[in-house]
């Protein structure tokens, strides 16, 4: 059994993932709560402070759902020998329409900066490097035109092809496409089997 850490997406809570947590045998985790008005690299650095309390120099597996998957990917490209294993689940690797919209409207507000498509924290990422297993779940059920401007098939905030397009130095991404929305995902018992496999190695 593996240590997990959870990270949740924009405007969300640890409470996202209470569905994984109690549909699977009990298993150690935590899952930060974080405000979208702080800096994301403060935050990785919060959550493997957190992470070296609780478990020392033990690898874990990193959970991230949408912007989460976007912090727990720059954990794992930043510390890879503390990583076991890294699930990324409807993550904006190129950002979302939606962001850019929504951020001409709430100015200031650091939740759609780092979330429209040319967002600094997305640049950057592209090229980090991460060499180790990565799951990447794509979710395909949504119809909101606005995440998917010109007709591209989305999940109802992030485009499929944005969900897809993983960092070209992450070199061990399987892409595992689900038919849910951007949070019915997790609610998937597809996502929740996936995750047990990956935590109690079956």
């Amino acid at each position: 059994m593996k240590n997990v850490i959870y990270l949740h997406g924009a405007n969300a809570d640890p409470d996202n993932f209470n569905y994984f947590t109690l549909k699977m045998p009990e298993h150690p985790f935590f899952s930060p709560a974080y405000d979208m008005e702080q800096d994301p690299y403060d935050l990785v650095e919060h959550v493997r402070m957190q992470k070296e309390r609780l478990w020392g120099k033990d690898k874990v597996v990193l959970i991230g759902h949408s912007f989460g998957g976007l912090l727990a990917s720059w954990y794992a490209s930043v510390y890879p020998r503390k990583v076991d294993h890294l699930v990324t689940i409807a993550t904006p690797w190129h950002g979302t329409p939606v962001a850019r919209i929504l951020g001409m409207i709430f100015r200031n507000r650091k939740v759609f900066d780092n979330t429209r498509p040319d967002a600094d924290v997305l640049k950057l990422l592209e090229e980090k490097t991460y060499n180790g297993k990565h799951t990447n779940i794509v979710c395909t059920g949504g119809s909101n035109p606005l995440a998917g401007l010109g007709g591209q098939a989305n999940d109802g905030m992030i485009s499929v092809a944005s969900q897809s397009a993983s960092p070209p130095k992450f070199k061990n991404t399987e892409n595992i496409f689900i038919e849910a929305g951007h949070s019915g995902v997790l609610l998937n018992n597809d996502v929740t089997k996936m995750l047990q496999d990956i935590i109690f190695e079956k």
